[in-house]
């Protein structure tokens, strides 16, 4: 196998992983083990972090020839942030919603898991969406250099400025949880992924 051939596999490999991982949160929601209280938007970025997978899987082997072992950890380093992006879309069975308990509270159980209340919780927005901030700013940086490597110097500004528009809108919101603010960004950002995603495979 060539230098090519195992940087494919690995990064084939950590994509698969971030799926399996996405997958499997999934299906521990859905398991009759503990209630859960289901809201759109987690599974709405759920869904957007699948297409952000596919797209880079697909996109990635274009960028595949021998000059890529020049540059092989900044670009295994976007793999990896997207396998840790995947991995915070969905809660564990075992997450709590923090609350206040007085002394005079009975415990009366694991209460319902709140999709609602783990996607507003701050440190989710600040893991999850600072996650996918660091994905977006090292995948930019990668494509970037390796068309310059591959073509001479050269910048797609319009991915430039594509890439840089998603990166604050995702900043916006680790910074407020205003329920209107996330629905409008996170509905533009499912259907821009969508439909880039859609134009790289077809």
């Amino acid at each position: 196998m060539t230098h090519v051939e195992y940087i494919a596999a690995l990064l084939s490999i950590i994509v698969g992983l971030g799926v399996t991982d996405l997958a499997q949160s999934f299906r521990e929601l859905v398991r009759p083990q503990r209630t859960v209280d289901w809201h759109w938007l987690p599974l709405l970025w759920a869904a957007t972090t699948l297409l952000i997978a596919i797209q880079l899987w697909w996109n990635s082997f274009s960028f595949l020839n021998e000059s890529i072992s020049v540059f092989f950890f900044p670009f295994l380093g976007q793999f990896l942030f997207l396998y840790l992006t995947c991995a915070f879309a969905l809660p564990d069975p075992e997450w709590e919603k923090p609350r206040n308990r007085s002394a005079g509270d009975a415990d009366d159980g694991r209460s319902p898991l709140d999709l609602e209340a783990y996607y507003f919780s701050e440190a989710h927005r600040r893991w999850y969406f600072g996650i996918l901030i660091a994905f977006l700013v090292t995948s930019q940086i990668g494509g970037q250099t390796v068309r310059a490597l591959q073509k001479g110097y050269e910048v797609n500004e319009q991915e430039l400025a594509t890439n840089g528009v998603l990166v604050v809108l995702v900043a916006t919101l680790i910074l407020t949880d205003r329920w209107w603010v996330h629905v409008l960004i996170s509905v533009l950002c499912f259907l821009g992924v969508a439909r880039s995603t859609l134009m790289s495979v077809v």
